[in-house]
């Protein structure tokens, strides 16, 4: 497994999966953290762009929604 996009929600301190997780116990991974509300109301706006400038957008920091 490369990557998982799962849905959690914050409660309590932590970040609670919604469903369980294809992982070993104490298995160490990174985690990003987007709001979903963020990629709501961003949906569509990257369509027909390339792809190149997509993925700059997607991972750049210049961009990010968590600041830094």
């Amino acid at each position: 497994m490369a990557s998982l996009t799962i849905r959690a929600i914050y409660e309590d301190g932590k970040l609670v999966p919604l469903q369980p997780l294809p992982l070993q116990e104490h298995e160490c991974v990174l985690v990003q953290v987007i709001r979903l509300q963020t990629v709501t109301e961003t949906s569509g706006l990257l369509h027909g762009l390339p792809l190149d400038i997509i993925r700059d957008i997607a991972e750049g920091e210049a961009y990010s929604v968590l600041g830094s």
